[in-house]
């Protein structure tokens, strides 16, 4: 199986998995609970990183951070705009995940907005304890129709 295709097919299972698991959630009122769980356990994985990067030029975090939405968008739908040396916008116009969202969802027959994905990141990334608050960062993200609109907001080194 061709490289492409084995990542489609995964990329494929973890939206399936994550809309399985929120509309399960969502159904047991449990959903925000969930979220502060995931959390948790994102924040044991990035914790590394995170003290990695601590010591860089905040446009550089930035880059990082952004470099690593390519593990699920692809390139060419990323759009990086520089406000200033510490701000920086970040838009996915027409984003796979939302994209693969919507057909997962009908496919499996389930009773959730495939925007699910993006209302976890808002929530996960807006959370007090996401590891982006220790390097003093500002996320915020907007909803659009097909896709987000992510502002970085750099702490003054």
């Amino acid at each position: 199986m061709p490289c492409s295709e084995k990542y489609d097919q995964l990329f494929n299972y973890y939206v399936l998995e994550n809309a399985a698991n929120y509309s399960y959630h969502k159904k047991q009122g449990t959903l925000n609970k969930w979220l502060d769980h995931t959390l948790e356990a994102y924040r044991g994985m990035m914790g590394p990183m995170v003290e990695m990067v601590k010591g860089l030029p905040p446009k550089q975090v930035a880059s990082q951070l952004i470099y690593m939405q390519q593990m699920m968008q692809p390139a060419k739908e990323i759009e990086v705009d520089w406000i200033s040396d510490r701000e920086a916008v970040m838009r996915f116009k027409n984003c796979d995940i939302l994209r693969r969202s919507r057909e997962v969802v009908e496919k499996a027959g389930l009773d959730v907005d495939p925007k699910f994905f993006c209302e976890m990141d808002k929530y996960r990334h807006a959370h007090l304890r996401h590891p982006i608050r220790e390097l003093g960062m500002e996320l915020t993200c907007e909803l659009e129709e097909n896709g987000c609109k992510w502002t970085f907001k750099l702490p003054k080194s």
